[in-house]
């Protein structure tokens, strides 16, 4: 067998294809030579550089590899000011992290490179970044920078045939195993793809010989040698890699912050909220504490509720890829109309001992009915209840917090933003009923937070670019009147409590004016123009009001747009393939079909479209959970998703001709939303061009 005869693909993607039974396990079988640029030296890395290589050990085959140390900014400290060598202090690190060999996935792999190295088939080179000044760079820096962040493979077969492969592929468990992962594969044999292959061998080499001008090549430090030598596996025979290659899928691993999360929310007796920004894997903490709950009680009833069904279906494949297991799992809601029955027969088999966890997905809406919360007060009886709340801000609505029934025992509520906008009450019960806020991972810290197992942030980098716009003469006189009306009510309130109520109407009373404003369709086709060839995988946010207007814009230009409203269907039909509308539009949108969705709200919560990267945010009720909704949609991690890219059309107050309280009012008003703006500025990669002009319209104020 040779590289040749294998039926190699173009490209390869997790979310479609099992890349290592299909592509790295069989290309290392028919391979004598293996080269590997792998990102970071750690335990993981190691293993995911082994996974397939027992085909490779077989052939009698050789493999070098490159990687690079994960040194903190507190190490590069410890090596400035300590007199230890910096190759000792390599080595140290390295060796701590392979000291740390726990999980038996990870100890098989490295085991396999072990015997590699004592028999001498691979050779190991340590790669270690500097910036220009020739100064050590941290794993933070390295990632800011993008210094040493290359994943090349390199295959050659015992007739010298050549393949490389590339891509957002890390060297690590979860990347191959869980991630939506991707690499494209060329062939020296073929001529169109004879330049990349060359490029990729060349690139390795530079590398290799320490040719590159801002990374230094050192050979692996003995002790780490000697390490994997210690650990490495006397007989080759004893080498059992072929065990994890029978298994497509293992139950997923979590990462740091979200077994931070479990902690927390166990250390306060199996209740609170989850503060965490979209896409940072609230689904999965969530899940995990599931998983606790399941491990202390005999028999458990677990109450999932979410704002709408299609966030029900998603909860249910990211149940089955976690892998709960369950006795009986029950949709109630409007689209089973045998909810009832099924619940309520499900929850007295627990308590006859028939069935020992059983979960019922629901709506909030169901979640709060009379019958939903009759079934669970009169078959409770001796189990535990769960509840865990998705979108938990929403169950503060006066309808919905009437489900916030005293029989759940255990309770967790899941949100981006879990306080009520201009609903203190709600909020309030919220935060009573759950426990507090356990555990917060926002927006700032999942940008700026490196993930381990794919070398990048949590959530996608993005450029924040606002727009100022201002109201026509007759839009000023509508709101300067309705204005006028608010202060004269103002004047009369006697405490500060009182005065921040009737700024927060104000705030909300002008929403409509503001947000519609004429201007904005101006400005929505500069920003057409302006991106051009680039307006793909776009998400335009705007009112009702605006919508028509939005469409036949985008229509002009001659852009497939669709509009993605509540009009849009949410059940099964024939002609989408027995799929939704909703569905069919996304799976459309992601192929590129439609270039552009207009959205309104139904596209904030919860509903994933991670191929989106460009968001234009006409219209915002200046509620800041909408805001960070809407921004999540375009920031979640996807492939060959670098940056996303948002525009804010914002409209700026007009002071001229008011009355000195009115400008006053004008002024509180406009630098509170100027706030939020800021927020959101200040973690864009272009923050000094996003924030100089936010500080330009406050001059002008």
């Amino acid at each position: 067998m040779n590289l040749k005869s294998l039926d190699l693909k173009k490209a390869y993607s997790s979310d479609f294809d099992n890349s290592l039974r299909d592509f790295y396990i069989p290309a290392l079988e028919a391979s004598i030579e293996y080269n590997r640029l792998a990102g970071f030296f750690s335990s993981t890395s190691l293993a995911i550089a082994a996974r397939g290589v027992l085909g490779l050990i077989r052939n009698g085959g050789t493999m070098r590899l490159i990687a690079s140390p994960q040194l903190s900014k507190r190490d590069l400290e410890i090596i400035l000011d300590s007199e230890e060598r910096r190759e000792e202090y390599i080595s140290k690190r390295m060796l701590e992290d392979l000291a740390r060999l726990e999980d038996e996935f990870v100890k098989d792999h490295v085991f396999a490179l072990g015997w590699m190295v004592a028999n001498r088939k691979l050779e190991i080179r340590i790669a270690v970044p500097y910036d220009e000044e020739g100064k050590l760079l941290s794993y933070e820096e390295v990632q800011q920078r993008g210094v040493f962040h290359q994943k090349v493979g390199i295959l050659k077969d015992s007739e010298g045939n050549l393949i490389t492969f590339s891509g957002s592929v890390n060297e690590t468990a979860k990347a191959w195993l869980d991630n939506i992962e991707e690499f494209k594969v060329f062939r020296d044999w073929e001529p169109s793809e004879e330049d990349y292959v060359g490029a990729d061998v060349s690139k390795f080499n530079k590398f290799w010989n320490d040719q590159s001008p801002r990374v230094r090549i050192m050979d692996v430090p003995k002790a780490v040698e000697r390490k994997l030598i210690e650990i490495a596996p006397a007989n080759v025979d004893k080498i059992d890699l072929e065990r994890w290659c029978k298994t497509q899928k293992r139950k997923p691993q979590l990462f740091q912050h979200q077994q931070a999360a479990i902690e927390a929310w166990l250390k306060n007796g199996m209740r609170g909220l989850f503060e965490m920004a979209t896409g940072t894997g609230k689904t999965f903490a969530a899940l995990g504490c599931l998983d606790k709950a399941s491990k202390t009680t005999q028999k458990l009833i677990v109450v999932i509720a979410c704002p709408y069904h299609h966030l029900i279906e998603q909860w249910i494949k990211e149940i089955e890829k976690f892998g709960v297991e369950t006795d009986k799992l029950i949709v109630a809601d409007a689209t089973n109309q045998y909810w009832r029955n099924e619940l309520a027969d499900s929850l007295m088999d627990i308590s006859l001992g028939h069935k020992t966890k059983v979960m019922a997905m629901t709506t909030h809406r169901t979640f709060s009915s009379p019958a939903f919360r009759k079934i669970i007060q009169s078959n409770k009886q001796d189990s535990t209840a769960l509840l865990i709340a998705d979108e938990v801000h929403g169950i503060g609505a006066e309808k919905s917090q009437e489900g916030l029934i005293d029989e759940y025992d255990l309770r967790l509520g899941l949100s981006a933003t879990p306080r009520r906008w201009f609903d203190s009450p709600g909020t309030e019960l919220i935060y009573d009923y759950f426990g507090g806020v356990v555990y917060e991972f926002g927006l700032k810290k999942a940008i700026n937070t490196l993930n381990p197992d794919t070398d990048q942030a949590y959530l996608t980098p993005y450029r924040y670019r606002s727009r100022f716009v201002s109201l026509t003469e007759e839009e000023l006189e509508e709101y300067h009147e309705k204005t006028r009306r608010i202060v004269m009510n103002l004047n009369k309130t006697e405490t500060e409590e009182q005065a921040k109520a009737i700024l927060d109407i104000l705030m909300f009373q002008r929403a409509n004016i503001v947000k519609n404003a004429l201007g904005k369709y101006q400005v929505l086709e500069e920003i057409l123009d302006e991106l051009r060839e680039s307006i793909r995988w776009t998400l335009i946010y705007c009112s009702p009001e605006q919508i028509d207007e939005v469409m036949e814009i985008v229509n002009r230009r001659g852009i497939a747009a669709h509009r993605f409203t509540m009009e849009e269907g949410t059940s099964p039909e024939k002609k989408y393939g027995w799929i939704s509308e909703r569905e069919h539009l996304l799976e459309e949108f992601a192929e590129g079909k439609y270039k552009i969705l207009v959205a309104m709200k139904c596209l904030d919560e919860g509903v994933d479209v991670p191929p989106a990267r460009i968001a234009i945010l006409m219209a915002s009720s200046g509620n800041p959970r909408e805001y960070i909704q809407r921004i999540g949609r375009v920031i979640r991690r996807y492939p060959g998703k670098s940056e996303a890219l948002i525009y804010d059309v914002v409209t700026s107050p007009s002071l001229s001709n008011l009355p000195s309280e009115l400008k006053e009012m004008e002024k509180k008003i406009f630098e509170k939303e100027l706030k939020r703006y800021e927020e959101i500025a200040k973690i864009a990669l272009n923050r000094a061009e996003a924030l100089t002009l936010i500080c330009d319209i406050k001059e002008k104020l």
